[in-house]
Protein backbone atom coordinates (compact mmCIF):
# COMPACT_ATOMS: atom_id res chain seq x y z
CA UNK A 1 0.00 0.00 0.00
CA UNK A 2 1.37 3.37 -1.01
CA UNK A 3 1.89 6.29 1.33
CA UNK A 4 -1.27 8.32 1.84
CA UNK A 5 -0.61 11.97 2.78
CA UNK A 6 -2.21 13.53 5.80
CA UNK A 7 -4.53 15.65 3.67
CA UNK A 8 -6.11 12.54 2.16
CA UNK A 9 -6.49 10.93 5.57
CA UNK A 10 -8.30 14.03 6.81
CA UNK A 11 -10.69 13.97 3.86
CA UNK A 12 -11.20 10.23 4.30
CA UNK A 13 -12.37 10.77 7.86
CA UNK A 14 -15.16 12.95 6.54
CA UNK A 15 -16.26 10.54 3.81
CA UNK A 16 -15.97 7.10 5.37
CA UNK A 17 -18.76 7.59 7.95
CA UNK A 18 -21.17 8.33 5.09
CA UNK A 19 -20.04 6.03 2.27
CA UNK A 20 -18.17 3.32 4.13
CA UNK A 21 -14.54 2.26 3.77
CA UNK A 22 -15.16 -0.07 0.82
CA UNK A 23 -16.58 2.75 -1.27
CA UNK A 24 -13.63 4.95 -0.37
CA UNK A 25 -11.01 2.42 -1.39
CA UNK A 26 -12.77 1.47 -4.61
CA UNK A 27 -13.30 5.06 -5.69
CA UNK A 28 -11.33 8.30 -5.71
CA UNK A 29 -11.73 10.51 -2.67
CA UNK A 30 -8.47 12.16 -3.58
CA UNK A 31 -5.73 11.41 -6.05
CA UNK A 32 -3.36 10.06 -3.44
CA UNK A 33 -5.36 6.92 -2.61
CA UNK A 34 -3.63 3.52 -2.91
CA UNK A 35 -5.11 2.29 -6.19
CA UNK A 36 -5.14 -1.47 -6.69
CA UNK A 37 -4.12 -3.10 -10.00
CA UNK A 38 -7.65 -4.50 -10.19
CA UNK A 39 -9.16 -1.02 -9.97
CA UNK A 40 -6.86 0.31 -12.67
CA UNK A 41 -7.60 -2.69 -14.91
CA UNK A 42 -11.32 -2.14 -14.43
CA UNK A 43 -10.98 1.50 -15.42
CA UNK A 44 -9.03 0.53 -18.56
CA UNK A 45 -11.64 -2.09 -19.48
CA UNK A 46 -14.51 0.33 -18.94
CA UNK A 47 -12.95 2.91 -21.25
CA UNK A 48 -12.41 0.42 -24.06
CA UNK A 49 -9.01 1.99 -24.73
CA UNK A 50 -5.38 1.02 -24.77
CA UNK A 51 -3.34 2.20 -21.80
CA UNK A 52 -0.40 2.83 -24.08
CA UNK A 53 -2.24 5.44 -26.15
CA UNK A 54 -1.82 9.09 -25.22
CA UNK A 55 -5.14 10.07 -26.85
CA UNK A 56 -8.07 7.76 -26.14
CA UNK A 57 -11.61 8.12 -27.44
CA UNK A 58 -14.83 6.52 -26.23
CA UNK A 59 -18.56 7.13 -26.15
CA UNK A 60 -20.56 8.21 -23.12
CA UNK A 61 -24.11 8.89 -24.26
CA UNK A 62 -26.63 9.52 -21.51
CA UNK A 63 -26.63 6.16 -19.81
CA UNK A 64 -29.65 3.88 -20.49
CA UNK A 65 -28.90 1.80 -17.39
CA UNK A 66 -29.20 4.04 -14.38
CA UNK A 67 -27.23 3.39 -11.19
CA UNK A 68 -29.19 2.68 -8.03
CA UNK A 69 -26.79 4.53 -5.73
CA UNK A 70 -25.29 7.98 -5.81
CA UNK A 71 -22.41 9.79 -4.11
CA UNK A 72 -21.77 13.12 -5.86
CA UNK A 73 -18.34 14.61 -5.21
CA UNK A 74 -16.78 17.36 -7.35
CA UNK A 75 -19.06 20.08 -8.79
CA UNK A 76 -18.76 22.87 -11.36
CA UNK A 77 -21.00 25.53 -12.86
CA UNK A 78 -21.62 25.48 -16.61
CA UNK A 79 -22.31 28.21 -19.15
CA UNK A 80 -25.42 26.20 -20.07
CA UNK A 81 -26.95 27.43 -16.79
CA UNK A 82 -26.61 24.03 -15.17
CA UNK A 83 -24.49 22.33 -12.53
CA UNK A 84 -22.16 19.50 -13.49
CA UNK A 85 -20.97 16.98 -10.92
CA UNK A 86 -18.85 13.85 -10.66
CA UNK A 87 -20.25 10.68 -9.15
CA UNK A 88 -17.88 9.29 -6.55
CA UNK A 89 -19.00 5.66 -6.73
CA UNK A 90 -20.50 5.00 -10.19
CA UNK A 91 -18.16 6.48 -12.80
CA UNK A 92 -20.74 8.94 -14.10
CA UNK A 93 -20.79 12.68 -14.67
CA UNK A 94 -24.13 14.33 -14.02
CA UNK A 95 -25.82 17.48 -15.24
CA UNK A 96 -28.42 19.12 -12.98
CA UNK A 97 -30.66 21.93 -14.16
CA UNK A 98 -31.54 24.77 -11.82
CA UNK A 99 -34.86 23.08 -11.07
CA UNK A 100 -33.16 19.82 -10.09
CA UNK A 101 -33.58 17.74 -13.25
CA UNK A 102 -30.68 15.29 -13.64
CA UNK A 103 -29.12 13.66 -16.67
CA UNK A 104 -26.25 11.20 -16.22
CA UNK A 105 -23.41 10.38 -18.60
CA UNK A 106 -21.29 7.26 -18.22
CA UNK A 107 -17.85 8.86 -18.23
CA UNK A 108 -16.02 5.51 -18.07
CA UNK A 109 -13.88 6.99 -15.32
CA UNK A 110 -14.03 8.14 -11.72
CA UNK A 111 -13.69 11.89 -12.15
CA UNK A 112 -12.02 13.50 -9.16
CA UNK A 113 -12.33 17.16 -10.14
CA UNK A 114 -14.20 18.77 -13.03
CA UNK A 115 -14.33 22.12 -14.81
CA UNK A 116 -15.86 23.54 -17.95
CA UNK A 117 -13.45 24.18 -20.80
CA UNK A 118 -13.42 26.91 -23.45
CA UNK A 119 -15.02 24.42 -25.85
CA UNK A 120 -18.21 23.96 -23.75
CA UNK A 121 -17.00 20.49 -22.79
CA UNK A 122 -16.51 19.17 -19.25
CA UNK A 123 -12.89 18.36 -18.47
CA UNK A 124 -11.93 16.15 -15.55
CA UNK A 125 -9.06 14.37 -13.83
CA UNK A 126 -9.05 10.58 -13.56
CA UNK A 127 -6.29 9.55 -11.13
CA UNK A 128 -7.21 5.84 -11.18
CA UNK A 129 -6.24 5.59 -14.84
CA UNK A 130 -3.67 8.42 -14.76
CA UNK A 131 -5.32 10.59 -17.39
CA UNK A 132 -7.28 13.74 -18.19
CA UNK A 133 -10.76 13.32 -19.62
CA UNK A 134 -13.03 15.44 -21.81
CA UNK A 135 -16.79 14.90 -21.95
CA UNK A 136 -18.37 16.62 -24.93
CA UNK A 137 -21.95 17.83 -24.95
CA UNK A 138 -22.61 15.11 -27.55
CA UNK A 139 -21.57 12.46 -25.04
CA UNK A 140 -18.21 11.63 -26.60
CA UNK A 141 -15.36 11.06 -24.15
CA UNK A 142 -11.71 11.65 -25.00
CA UNK A 143 -8.86 10.71 -22.66
CA UNK A 144 -5.32 12.07 -22.61
CA UNK A 145 -2.95 9.65 -20.92
CA UNK A 146 -0.26 11.23 -18.75
CA UNK A 147 3.34 10.17 -19.49
CA UNK A 148 4.50 9.78 -15.87
CA UNK A 149 2.96 6.71 -14.26
CA UNK A 150 0.98 7.14 -11.07
CA UNK A 151 1.18 10.93 -11.34
CA UNK A 152 -2.05 11.53 -9.41
CA UNK A 153 -3.90 14.15 -11.45
CA UNK A 154 -5.99 16.04 -8.91
CA UNK A 155 -7.55 19.50 -9.42
CA UNK A 156 -8.24 21.08 -12.82
CA UNK A 157 -9.22 24.58 -13.93
CA UNK A 158 -9.56 26.72 -17.02
CA UNK A 159 -6.57 28.99 -17.43
CA UNK A 160 -6.48 32.59 -18.69
CA UNK A 161 -4.86 31.32 -21.88
CA UNK A 162 -7.83 29.13 -22.79
CA UNK A 163 -6.04 25.92 -21.83
CA UNK A 164 -6.79 23.47 -19.04
CA UNK A 165 -4.36 23.47 -16.11
CA UNK A 166 -4.15 20.71 -13.53
CA UNK A 167 -2.08 19.47 -10.63
CA UNK A 168 -0.25 16.15 -10.42
CA UNK A 169 -0.18 15.44 -6.71
CA UNK A 170 2.02 12.36 -6.71
CA UNK A 171 4.57 13.37 -9.32
CA UNK A 172 4.93 17.01 -8.15
CA UNK A 173 4.01 18.58 -11.47
CA UNK A 174 1.70 21.19 -12.93
CA UNK A 175 0.14 20.14 -16.20
CA UNK A 176 -1.32 22.08 -19.11
CA UNK A 177 -3.42 20.58 -21.87
CA UNK A 178 -4.83 22.47 -24.85
CA UNK A 179 -8.41 21.84 -26.01
CA UNK A 180 -6.88 19.86 -28.88
CA UNK A 181 -5.03 17.56 -26.47
CA UNK A 182 -1.45 18.88 -26.58
CA UNK A 183 0.17 18.27 -23.19
CA UNK A 184 2.93 20.18 -21.36
CA UNK A 185 4.17 19.51 -17.81
CA UNK A 186 6.18 21.66 -15.41
CA UNK A 187 8.16 20.03 -12.60
CA UNK A 188 8.10 21.26 -9.01
CA UNK A 189 10.52 20.40 -6.22
CA UNK A 190 10.02 16.95 -4.73
CA UNK A 191 7.41 16.69 -2.01
CA UNK A 192 5.39 19.76 -3.01
CA UNK A 193 2.26 17.62 -3.66
CA UNK A 194 0.16 20.25 -5.47
CA UNK A 195 -3.58 20.01 -4.81
CA UNK A 196 -6.07 22.76 -5.75
CA UNK A 197 -5.43 25.15 -8.65
CA UNK A 198 -7.19 28.29 -9.88
CA UNK A 199 -6.68 31.16 -12.31
CA UNK A 200 -5.64 34.30 -10.44
CA UNK A 201 -6.47 37.98 -11.02
CA UNK A 202 -3.12 38.64 -12.71
CA UNK A 203 -3.23 36.19 -15.63
CA UNK A 204 -1.33 33.52 -13.71
CA UNK A 205 -2.30 30.22 -12.08
CA UNK A 206 -2.14 29.69 -8.31
CA UNK A 207 -1.99 26.29 -6.64
CA UNK A 208 -1.90 24.90 -3.11
CA UNK A 209 1.20 22.88 -2.24
CA UNK A 210 -0.28 20.36 0.12
CA UNK A 211 3.07 18.87 1.06
CA UNK A 212 5.24 21.95 0.60
CA UNK A 213 3.25 24.24 2.94
CA UNK A 214 3.25 26.90 0.24
CA UNK A 215 1.07 28.58 -2.32
CA UNK A 216 2.62 28.28 -5.76
CA UNK A 217 2.19 30.50 -8.79
CA UNK A 218 2.91 29.69 -12.41
CA UNK A 219 2.68 31.92 -15.46
CA UNK A 220 1.22 30.59 -18.69
CA UNK A 221 4.75 30.26 -20.07
CA UNK A 222 5.89 28.19 -17.08
CA UNK A 223 7.61 30.69 -14.79
CA UNK A 224 7.27 29.52 -11.16
CA UNK A 225 7.07 31.37 -7.84
CA UNK A 226 6.33 30.03 -4.35
CA UNK A 227 5.08 31.70 -1.18
CA UNK A 228 5.62 30.04 2.20
CA UNK A 229 2.80 29.91 4.73
CA UNK A 230 3.45 31.11 8.28
CA UNK A 231 2.38 27.95 10.13
CA UNK A 232 4.15 24.64 9.49
CA UNK A 233 1.88 21.76 8.60
CA UNK A 234 -0.90 23.95 7.22
CA UNK A 235 -1.60 21.46 4.38
CA UNK A 236 -3.26 23.94 1.99
CA UNK A 237 -5.71 22.13 -0.25
CA UNK A 238 -8.59 23.87 -2.09
CA UNK A 239 -7.98 27.34 -3.54
CA UNK A 240 -10.19 29.93 -5.25
CA UNK A 241 -10.01 33.52 -6.43
CA UNK A 242 -12.06 35.55 -3.98
CA UNK A 243 -14.44 38.43 -4.68
CA UNK A 244 -11.67 40.77 -3.47
CA UNK A 245 -9.28 39.44 -6.17
CA UNK A 246 -7.15 37.72 -3.53
CA UNK A 247 -6.50 34.00 -3.29
CA UNK A 248 -8.43 32.10 -0.63
CA UNK A 249 -7.54 28.57 0.42
CA UNK A 250 -8.32 25.89 2.98
CA UNK A 251 -5.76 24.63 5.48
CA UNK A 252 -6.48 21.04 6.41
CA UNK A 253 -3.69 20.79 8.95
CA UNK A 254 -4.42 23.93 10.98
CA UNK A 255 -8.21 23.91 10.34
CA UNK A 256 -8.12 27.50 9.11
CA UNK A 257 -8.85 29.54 6.02
CA UNK A 258 -6.02 31.45 4.37
CA UNK A 259 -5.97 34.56 2.21
CA UNK A 260 -3.07 35.67 0.02
CA UNK A 261 -2.67 38.74 -2.15
CA UNK A 262 -1.08 38.39 -5.60
CA UNK A 263 1.98 40.04 -4.01
CA UNK A 264 2.29 37.14 -1.55
CA UNK A 265 1.00 38.75 1.65
CA UNK A 266 -0.86 36.16 3.70
CA UNK A 267 -3.45 36.19 6.46
CA UNK A 268 -5.12 33.28 8.23
CA UNK A 269 -8.55 33.13 9.82
CA UNK A 270 -9.99 30.71 12.33
CA UNK A 271 -13.18 28.90 11.42
CA UNK A 272 -16.30 29.74 13.47
CA UNK A 273 -16.13 26.17 14.78
CA UNK A 274 -13.18 23.80 15.04
CA UNK A 275 -13.47 21.54 12.02
CA UNK A 276 -11.67 20.50 8.84
CA UNK A 277 -12.65 22.73 5.89
CA UNK A 278 -13.28 20.90 2.63
CA UNK A 279 -14.60 22.94 -0.29
CA UNK A 280 -14.79 26.69 -0.79
CA UNK A 281 -16.27 29.06 -3.34
CA UNK A 282 -16.57 32.80 -3.92
CA UNK A 283 -20.20 33.81 -3.55
CA UNK A 284 -22.33 36.21 -5.54
CA UNK A 285 -22.73 38.13 -2.27
CA UNK A 286 -19.03 39.14 -2.21
CA UNK A 287 -18.24 36.56 0.48
CA UNK A 288 -16.27 33.30 0.53
CA UNK A 289 -18.20 30.16 1.46
CA UNK A 290 -16.58 27.10 3.07
CA UNK A 291 -18.04 23.64 3.62
CA UNK A 292 -17.58 21.88 6.96
CA UNK A 293 -18.97 18.38 6.38
CA UNK A 294 -18.12 17.01 9.83
CA UNK A 295 -20.16 19.82 11.39
CA UNK A 296 -23.01 19.52 8.86
CA UNK A 297 -22.50 23.21 8.20
CA UNK A 298 -21.06 25.91 5.97
CA UNK A 299 -19.17 29.03 7.00
CA UNK A 300 -19.54 32.41 5.33
CA UNK A 301 -16.46 34.64 5.38
CA UNK A 302 -16.44 38.35 4.71
CA UNK A 303 -13.28 39.41 2.89
CA UNK A 304 -12.01 41.02 6.12
CA UNK A 305 -12.05 37.59 7.79
CA UNK A 306 -15.23 37.89 9.86
CA UNK A 307 -17.30 34.73 9.62
CA UNK A 308 -20.55 33.15 10.67
CA UNK A 309 -21.66 29.53 10.85
CA UNK A 310 -24.76 28.21 9.09
CA UNK A 311 -25.83 24.81 10.42
CA UNK A 312 -27.67 22.76 7.81
CA UNK A 313 -29.00 19.75 9.74
CA UNK A 314 -27.58 16.44 10.93
CA UNK A 315 -28.35 14.64 7.64
CA UNK A 316 -26.58 17.25 5.49
CA UNK A 317 -22.84 16.84 4.88
CA UNK A 318 -21.74 19.47 2.34
CA UNK A 319 -18.59 18.49 0.44
CA UNK A 320 -17.57 20.52 -2.61
CA UNK A 321 -19.27 23.81 -3.39
CA UNK A 322 -19.68 26.25 -6.27
CA UNK A 323 -21.68 29.37 -7.03
CA UNK A 324 -24.31 28.51 -9.59
CA UNK A 325 -25.53 30.58 -12.53
CA UNK A 326 -28.50 31.64 -10.37
CA UNK A 327 -26.26 33.22 -7.72
CA UNK A 328 -26.98 30.51 -5.16
CA UNK A 329 -24.45 28.14 -3.58
CA UNK A 330 -24.65 24.54 -4.79
CA UNK A 331 -22.84 21.71 -3.02
CA UNK A 332 -22.53 17.95 -3.23
CA UNK A 333 -23.50 15.55 -0.48
CA UNK A 334 -22.10 11.99 -0.33
CA UNK A 335 -25.55 10.66 0.61
CA UNK A 336 -26.78 11.12 -2.95
CA UNK A 337 -28.00 14.71 -2.95
CA UNK A 338 -27.12 18.12 -4.33
CA UNK A 339 -27.83 21.04 -2.02
CA UNK A 340 -28.80 24.56 -3.03
CA UNK A 341 -28.27 27.30 -0.47
CA UNK A 342 -29.31 30.90 -0.97
CA UNK A 343 -27.04 33.64 0.39
CA UNK A 344 -29.74 34.15 3.05
CA UNK A 345 -29.31 30.55 4.22
CA UNK A 346 -32.40 28.85 2.72
CA UNK A 347 -31.58 25.22 1.86
CA UNK A 348 -33.18 23.02 -0.81
CA UNK A 349 -31.95 19.51 -1.60
CA UNK A 350 -32.31 17.55 -4.84
CA UNK A 351 -31.61 13.84 -5.48
CA UNK A 352 -28.51 13.43 -7.65
CA UNK A 353 -30.15 10.63 -9.65
CA UNK A 354 -32.75 11.03 -12.39
CA UNK A 355 -36.31 10.62 -11.14
CA UNK A 356 -36.62 7.15 -12.68
CA UNK A 357 -33.59 5.85 -10.80
CA UNK A 358 -34.52 7.55 -7.56
CA UNK A 359 -37.97 5.92 -7.66
CA UNK A 360 -36.62 2.49 -8.58
CA UNK A 361 -37.83 2.54 -12.23
CA UNK A 362 -35.64 1.97 -15.27
CA UNK A 363 -35.20 4.58 -17.92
Amino acid sequence: MKYVPRSCRLIARLIVPVLGLTALLNSSACSYLPWSPQAEASAEEASGTNAGDSLQVGSAQATPTLPSNSAPFAIASGTDRALWFAEFSTGHIGRMSLDGEVKLFSAKAVAERITEGPDDAIWFTDPASNRIGRLGRNGEVVFIKLPVENSGPAAITLGPDGNLWFTEHRSDRIGRVTPLGSLTEYALAAGRAPAGIVAGPDGKLYFAENGGNRIGRISTDGELDEFSLPNPGSAPNSIVKGPDSNLWFTELGTKQIGRMTPQGETAEFALPTESVPMGLAPGADSAVWVTLPAEHAVARFETDGHSRLITLGKDVSPSFIVTGPDGNLWFTEPNGKIGRLTPLGILTEFPALPVQAASGESK
